[in-house]
């Protein structure tokens, strides 16, 4: 009696000091025979259809869940869950089929012992239980030792695994209850159709504006306006170095006046040399070409002051910038633009590319009133995608409006995110195209 205590004490000492479920699950079928008699002890758990699976086999290291002897225990077991959850001792001859016992006769296995180990608690539920095989029949002694441990396992067990993620998944009971239909529902709700979108930076910039350009070669000398100033036809815009032209101009005009006084010269010596007569036609002819040369030197000196065309407002990026600056004829300075007539310029980055139509729906969202919506439609795409602003390589969209009242009209510069719509797909796409795509990308599919 001292004995059966002191291994009692020594087992539950061990199952205490396990340091994980498959030490405790080797202890129990290993060190119970430490009690009860028994040839071989099978440790079970429930699967997700309820049915019996071997976890641990005494005596045995790694288990092979294909053998003859391991499915057909697991078939016996299962029976006798259904028959009852109790501890009982397993009727060979009434619950077992001719193929189950022959496989326990081949390994001598007369009498099996069926354990039950259960537990329920608030915040967990545990069921595992054991099956003992041994040649000779188990005394009431033994059932009572048996009721004990089973109660002390479950504790055990209840203790090791009440937190782990395999009790929290056992506890959810996936396949059954509201949370199989809340999974089922989950899994219709990917079919559901969606528009594809994406969203992108955008600018309002001016719709068909008049473009500045430089008439001559020569260096930037001021800019007359200032970002979004309002300009009147004929308003002076841009002023370039004259030095060369004027200096062009004044040679010219001394030019003019050298041939002018050659042909009064020669005009007046006619009267008495022949030879000053032939010479009228020919200076007549160069004084002719002096004048239209002075009159180009005053149309280039007067290119070095640009005008503006009409009434507009100055689109120029830091006139400051271009004090001193070269340019050459045709060469962009500055835009003129009518602050009522804007579209919208999006940056869409390569790696959020989506299939997008001309005249696919677009949703502007401006920086200074980020609740309100502005609609538009995409006017063109570019083919070739370009750096954008944030060195991102990028596609250039370009949205007109589809209708603006003339106090809505947003200002040119303005900054925010359009989101831009495409084709219907369904949920699971739209929420999952970037991982799919970086999946493409990374196996080749």
């Amino acid at each position: 009696m001292k004995l059966n205590v002191a291994n009692l004490l020594q087992i539950e000492h061990n199952c205490r000091n396990s340091q994980s479920y498959e030490e405790l699950r080797y202890t129990i079928v290993n060190e119970t025979r430490k009690l009860v008699p028994y040839k071989a002890a099978l440790f079970f758990s429930l699967d997700s259809k309820q049915n019996l699976k071997v976890e641990a086999i005494s005596d045995v290291a790694t288990i092979n869940t294909n053998s003859i002897f391991v499915q057909t225990l697991e078939g016996i077991a299962s029976k006798a869950l259904k028959n009852s959850d109790t501890l009982h001792e397993i009727d060979t001859q009434k619950q077992l089929d001719n193929y189950e016992e022959k496989v326990l006769n081949e390994y001598s296995y007369k009498h099996l012992l069926f354990i039950p180990i259960k537990v329920e608690k608030n915040d967990a539920s545990i069921q595992y239980y054991m099956v003992l095989l041994n040649d000779e029949a188990y005394e009431k002694k033994h059932l009572e030792v048996i009721a004990h441990l089973s109660s002390s396992y479950a504790y055990f067990l209840y203790a090791t695994t009440k937190n782990s993620f395999r009790s929290k998944i056992k506890k959810s009971r996936f396949f059954s209850g509201y949370f199989k239909y809340i999974f089922i529902l989950l899994i219709l709700l990917m079919f559901i159709p969606v528009k594809l979108s994406v969203l992108a930076p955008l600018e309002v910039i001016p719709k068909n504006p008049f473009i500045v350009t430089s008439p001559l070669e020569a260096a930037v000398k001021k800019i007359e306006v200032k970002p979004n100033d309002e300009v009147k036809e004929g308003d002076l815009l841009v002023v370039l170095d004259d030095t060369f032209y004027k200096n062009e101009y004044e040679i010219a005009k001394k030019t003019l006046d050298i041939s002018k006084a050659q042909l009064h010269t020669s005009s007046q010596a006619s009267f008495y040399d022949i030879n000053q007569k032939r010479k009228i036609a020919e200076l007549k002819t160069q004084v002719e070409l002096k004048k239209t040369a002075l009159e180009y030197a005053k149309q280039q000196l007067e290119k070095t002051k640009i005008y503006s065309t009409k009434d507009a407002i100055a689109i120029v990026h830091n006139p400051n910038e271009w004090k001193g600056k070269p340019v050459v004829i045709g060469e962009k300075i500055l835009y003129l633009a009518n602050k009522k007539s804007v579209e919208l310029k999006i940056m869409l980055p390569v790696s959020d590319a989506i299939f997008i139509e001309k005249g696919s729906k677009v949703k502007a969202f401006f920086d200074n009133d980020p609740l309100n919506s502005w609609e538009a439609k995409v006017k063109y795409i570019s083919y070739k995608p370009q750096l954008s602003n944030q060195n991102i390589l990028s596609y250039e969209i370009v949205a007109s409006f589809d209708n603006l009242e003339l106090n809505e009209i947003p200002t040119i510069g303005l900054r925010g995110t359009a989101k831009i719509y495409s084709q219907e797909v369904t949920l699971f796409f739209y929420l999952f195209k970037k991982p799919i795509t970086s999946l493409r990308q990374y196996i080749g599919w």
